[in-house]
């Protein structure tokens, strides 16, 4: 029988969060736990029957419900300075406390972080991995500018020492058809998230859908259900009202705010319309390749951080010019400088904020409304 949007949300929902703390009620997994970072290549772990948990995308979770601000004092107050990356702030709180919205994530039997998103994560990860005496592996993925066959003998290396190691934990060995079919699952969810995201500057939708969905392309992107959720939503969005022109088509540039109700600062952009996000593209990774280790590297070794900067502005202009923007809001993130360094070279007028996805203190929303005045004056003047 044909599923629902909301039944798949449902149902990919619940099996991710069933072994938190508020769900689980004291009941230890069933499997074993790792603790990744966004770009880990969990369709190795799904292969391997490993459960996983992002706890950046649950930093997002509690800001959206409105918890993080008492998580990021504890934080600060025990053991991290609130200029460090937002993300573990709020963690290291909801973990101090054994509090957040669903609980606490299960206790994990092994830590994987990447470097093909920013630096910051392996030093928290270190962290982690003090507080729970557990293996913290660290994938080095060396990025566009290094010599691609040497790159992927590198990273192919590592990746067969990770499920190795991963064998060892979980007790189970990786078959190769198995993992095979899960990346083509990752692969299809990827290209019928890439179709939603294209209706954003088309059809009268609030960005919130975008900013809010790709969650399920970050915590099940090889899982089949995900591929038909997006199909689903393509569908739906695509009997929606054209797009008005009655308002300034602007680019959103940086991580959603997650504890705004819209995930953007909508009550100083109502003369604004959002015709495109780069955030809502950076899980759009790319499995080409002849083999499973090679469609590997290509996704994370070149993840869009990953990348050298002149490829960073090429992707960029291209998107902003698929949108039509013809302005940009750009967010000077306090957690994530690496994301600002991709606003350069780019070529319509843009509003830089200084903000932070988490942290609803930071932002000086009156210099903001300035800064927001003086772009819709530029843009009329041009």
């Amino acid at each position: 029988m044909a599923q629902s949007i909301l039944q798949i949300k449902s149902r990919l929902l619940r099996e991710y969060y069933k072994d938190f703390s508020k769900y689980a009620k004291g009941k230890l997994p069933e499997k074993k736990v790792a603790w990744v970072t966004a770009f880990v290549p969990v369709e190795i772990l799904e292969a391997l029957d490993i459960s996983y948990y992002y706890p950046e995308s649950y930093a997002a979770v509690i800001a959206a419900s409105g918890a993080e601000q008492p998580l990021l004092e504890e934080s600060e107050a025990r053991c991290l300075s609130c200029d460090c990356c937002s993300y573990s702030c709020c963690i290291e709180g909801c973990l101090e406390q054994e509090k957040g919205p669903r609980g606490v994530p299960p206790k994990p039997d092994v830590l994987i972080a990447t470097n093909n998103q920013c630096n910051t994560l392996p030093t928290w990860w270190n962290i982690l991995a003090e507080r729970y005496q557990v293996p913290l592996i660290v994938l080095d993925y060396p990025g566009e500018t290094a010599d691609r066959q040497l790159a992927y003998e590198y990273v192919t290396k590592q990746h067969r020492e990770l499920i190795a190691e991963l064998e060892k934990l979980s007790g189970n060995r990786l078959d190769p058809s198995v993992l095979a079919e899960l990346i083509a699952n990752s692969e299809r969810s990827v290209a019928e998230w890439k179709q939603v995201a294209a209706c954003l500057p088309e059809y009268e939708i609030k960005p919130t859908i975008l900013f809010d969905d790709i969650s399920f392309l970050i915590t099940s992107r090889c899982k089949t259900e995900t591929a038909e959720l997006y199909r689903l939503m393509n569908e739906e969005i695509r009997q929606m009202p054209a797009a008005g022109k009655d308002k300034i088509p602007v680019f959103w540039l940086g991580y959603p705010l997650w504890y705004h109700p819209d995930r953007f600062l909508s009550e100083l952009l109502e003369d604004y319309r959002i015709v495109g996000s780069n955030y809502v593209t950076w899980w759009s990774l790319n499995y080409s390749g002849q083999d499973v280790f090679e469609k590997l590297f290509q996704a994370y070794n070149f993840t869009f951080l990953n990348l050298a900067q002149a490829t960073r502005n090429e992707r960029l202009a291209q998107l902003i010019g698929e949108s039509k923007a013809v302005c940009a809001v750009t967010l000077h993130n306090k957690s994530c400088k690496c994301d600002f360094v991709s606003a350069k070279n780019i070529a319509i007028p843009q509003a830089e904020i200084e903000i932070d996805m988490i942290d609803r203190t930071f932002v000086d929303m009156e210099k903001a409304r300035r800064q927001l005045e003086i772009l819709k004056d530029a843009i009329c003047i041009g």
